[in-house]
């Protein structure tokens, strides 16, 4: 899986940069090296998402200082930016245009991306989830999946939005474009349900921390929508 993940990286990156010698734009290069900086969090993300006894400044501080592995820096180049990079690629050659429900069905093909390699991540054992009693049933790799798909969402309204800009401007909207969006969607619009596990709450506290998020997360993607339809 981890030698596929390469590879896949790197056909990546041959397509990038075939389009961006192409259309004279390195917008598809920089959004692959946004994705490489995105993974600098990601380990933060698994403290306060699978934390098992509550979360301590030490253990948050051994996270922070502990080099990103290798393999997940390298997939990070692909894993939230491709998609994005796809409509971007339709848009311009004016296959996709944005709109409402265009909008939409582009989050929800977004978030079937992102629970395919949540499934296809769980079944080959590259990480696992903490038990939790989520609402409704709600499995936590469907919850990630819907925050996966936010930010790749989200990453796309970047692209959208700047690759008219001149190369500086682009690379300094676009390089932490990535890792922000995580911080946001991980950090603050899931802080109900990560603040209620390292509480250690009870499964009330636990689902309506849930409720919250996902309610944060609805939001935010009816925002980006909006902001969609203003694009052109």
């Amino acid at each position: 899986m981890e030698t596929a993940a390469v590879a896949f990286l790197i056909i990546c990156y041959c397509a990038a940069s075939y389009l961006a010698w192409q259309q004279r734009s390195p917008i598809y290069v920089f959004a692959m090296a946004s994705g490489h900086l995105s993974a600098l969090a990601s380990p933060l993300w698994n403290v306060l998402y699978g934390v098992s006894y509550g979360v301590s400044v030490s253990s948050v501080r051994v996270v922070i200082t502990q080099p990103t592995p290798l393999s997940l820096l390298l997939a990070a180049g692909w894993h939230y930016p491709l998609p994005a990079m796809l409509v971007l690629y339709l848009y311009l050659i004016r296959w996709w245009f944005p709109g409402r429900v265009t909008g939409v069905l582009t989050y929800l093909i977004f978030l079937l991306y992102h629970l395919l390699i949540e499934l296809l991540g769980l079944r080959a054992g590259l990480w696992s989830y903490r038990e939790i009693a989520l609402p409704l049933g709600l499995p936590s790799s469907l919850f990630a999946a819907i925050m996966a798909g936010l930010i790749s969402y989200a990453t796309m309204y970047v692209l959208l939005s700047t690759y008219r800009y001149a190369w500086q401007s682009m690379a300094m909207a676009i390089i932490p474009s990535v890792l922000l969006i995580s911080l946001l969607t991980h950090g603050l619009l899931g802080a109900p349900l990560w603040i209620a596990l390292a509480l250690n709450g009870a499964s009330w506290a636990v689902g309506l921390g849930t409720l919250s998020a996902l309610a944060l997360l609805f939001w935010a993607i009816q925002i980006i929508t909006s902001g969609i339809r203003r694009v052109e």
